[in-house]
């Protein structure tokens, strides 16, 4: 048995940034860098056609814990709440690819596919045109959408927020619906069946890791012991990867990781999941619902994690 590695002093608080991060743009508030496209997030390049993995910007620096929960300041830049894309050439307007539930986009009514051709009846014709209109126009305004759907031309009166942060995006996102389905997975240790319907009747913790995420390698004495003290009451801790299986066993094996883990070496889970950046926490309960996200390390909000799988261990 490799001995389990303990970190000294970890951090109360980290969240890792991305340099790549397509489909998360309409999420996070800022995509620096990222290849995607999105209302109410920082400039960026048009989506790629394959998502890349994700990876760290730098090594993160530990943050006070309250800072990656702190609500949006007032006077910050707008929100839409969308997934952008570039439309054929010559075609008018921007594709609403996604929508996420919650966002100022889904109450006013627009919905995915949706085509934007004005922003207060001037045009758009790029997702960076309408992103810029939509951030100038600041969380609290409201703006008139010219929306092209099917044949027909409609008026959307949106009223802007300021982005969430990144934890409260992706659970508004997930949290309250069933989980994606896990799809082809390559077991790198343990005994267990890594697909969901598999793991009915249990509660999972399903982490998104890599061997080179530093904090991945602080957040696994916790899953540690969280397996070690739930597993015989009910709970699967799985550990998901893109790593190549011989990558991502060796690893575990350095760091003392004693719960189950598997490779996804197709990346469609991770996209799924939009596990963008790492680690990733999703909860998901006996029935197969998310009922929490964690993005990054932070010490007081595993303790909240900690009690609610205590709580839907002891839900029947």
């Amino acid at each position: 048995m490799v001995p389990r590695r303990q970190p000294s002093s970890p951090p109360r608080s980290v969240t890792m940034t991305l340099r790549f991060a397509p489909l998360l743009c309409f999420l996070f508030s800022a995509c620096s860098g990222a290849t995607g496209a999105a209302a109410g997030a920082a400039p960026s390049r048009e989506p790629a056609a394959t998502p890349p993995p994700a990876q760290p910007a730098a090594e993160p620096a530990a943050a006070p814990a309250s800072s990656a929960n702190e609500p949006p300041q007032p006077g910050a830049p707008g929100w839409l709440g969308v997934e952008l894309a570039k439309r054929e050439s010559g075609e008018p307007g921007v594709l609403i690819r996604s929508v996420m539930r919650g966002s100022p986009a889904e109450r006013a009514g627009i919905v995915d596919g949706d085509v934007v051709l004005s922003v207060d009846g001037d045009n758009v014709a790029q997702p960076t045109d309408l992103r810029q209109r939509v951030m100038q126009a600041l969380a609290g305004s409201r703006v008139s959408l010219g929306v092209l759907r099917g044949a027909d031309t409609r008026l959307f009166a949106v009223e802007l927020e300021a982005a969430p942060n990144d934890d409260e995006l992706m659970r508004k996102n997930y949290v309250g619906v069933r989980a994606p389905d896990f799809g082809a997975l390559d077991a790198v240790q343990g005994s267990i069946t890594p697909s969901l319907p598999a793991l009915k009747g249990r509660v999972v913790v399903l982490e998104f890791w890599a061997s080179w995420c530093g904090v991945c390698h602080v957040m696994a004495p916790t899953l540690n012991e969280w397996n070690d003290r739930y597993s015989a009451q009910g709970l699967t801790v799985l550990g998901v990867t893109n790593d190549p299986v011989d990558v991502a066993g060796r690893t575990a094996g350095q760091l003392g990781m004693g719960y189950p883990l598997a490779s996804d070496g197709s990346g469609k889970m991770l996209k799924a999941y939009r596990a963008y950046a790492l680690p990733t926490l999703f909860v998901i309960d006996k029935q197969g619902n998310v009922r929490d996200v964690l993005i990054g390390y932070s010490t007081p909000r595993l303790r909240e994690i900690e009690a609610l799988v205590r709580k839907l261990i002891a839900e029947g």
